[in-house]
């Protein structure tokens, strides 16, 4: 592997700070004086981490915000486990089992329509519609042939499943709209982080991971604001009865509070007037 297939540690805490933002130089060197990780070192003593580095460190932060583990147990726990990213699903770092990835030959190669619903089990009339609603592209050969990517079968799919909740491919060109608007800060921020050269041999699995990553936060963005808003629509949240029902709390807290400041200020009036004294200076007779 090439040096360039390597990550610095600075370009780590980078590629992790927006999910652990307390992580530092400095608290990846001491997780490797522990032992945790490994990375490589150039003939200079610079660190490199790897991708299966970085998902190791991954795991590792996780079991400490989420399990509080001591250090100890993460170690063992580690070196347990016959496979990373099994153990990643298994402490709900993955939220599903790690799938195969489909062969180069299927996801991207071009096929032919009619060969659709034999691979993805939906009609070609359903592919057309959402070709129609822009949501995938049907693509034309020399001969007039149409042709579907093979890195549209993802979406294909959700839109199946999406339309068992009668949610039809019309209904959906507003996320086709959201990914143009949203695919342009993505490529910016990729862009800075990774920069334009694409000679690296390993730079589609770099940005594969930052974007998961980006959308991980963005994506907890939408859904957080989504989700307040239909919850508020459905009066989930806080009902017309619950801001009354506040209201009297607080209209009941105030009158409490005026009734004890004055209880007091009456309580101390007459121990003021009974020990009281006339503190006015006498004039002295000059004799």
């Amino acid at each position: 592997m090439a040096d360039r297939s390597y990550l610095s540690i600075g370009q780590v805490v980078n590629l992790l700070r927006g999910t652990y933002p307390d992580l530092s130089n400095s608290k990846i060197r001491f997780l490797e004086d522990e032992g945790l990780i490994t990375p490589h070192r150039t003939p200079k003593g610079y660190r490199q981490y790897s991708r299966d580095d970085v998902e190791r460190l991954e795991v590792i932060l996780h079991l400490q915000k989420t399990r509080y583990m001591p250090l100890n147990v993460i170690k063992q726990r580690l070196e347990s486990a016959d496979d990373l990213h099994t153990l990643a699903y298994e402490v709900g770092l993955l939220s599903d089992v790690p799938m195969k990835a489909q062969p180069k030959e299927t996801k991207q190669k071009l096929h032919p329509l009619e060969d659709v619903p034999d691979l993805l089990g939906v009609s070609i009339s359903f592919v057309r519609s959402l070709a129609q609603n822009d949501l995938v592209r049907i693509v034309k050969s020399p001969k007039n042939r149409e042709l579907i990517d093979g890195n549209d079968f993802e979406i294909i799919r959700f839109c199946d499943e999406l339309s068992r909740f009668h949610i039809e491919p019309r209904n959906l060109r507003q996320y086709v709209v959201s990914a143009n608007r949203e695919s342009t800060m993505y490529e910016q921020v990729l862009v800075g982080m990774l920069g334009l050269d694409d000679s690296d041999e390993d730079r589609n699995a770099k940005i594969e991971r930052a974007f998961k990553k980006l959308h991980d936060l963005t994506d907890g963005l939408h859904t957080a604001l989504l989700k307040a808003r239909v919850f508020e629509s459905l009066n989930v949240v806080v009902k017309d009865a619950d801001v009354d029902s506040i209201d009297d709390e607080l209209a009941r807290a105030e009158a409490a509070r005026s009734a004890h400041k004055e209880a007091s200020e009456q309580a101390a009036a007459p121990t003021t007037a009974a020990t009281g004294t006339d503190r006015t200076p006498r004039t002295r007779r000059r004799s």
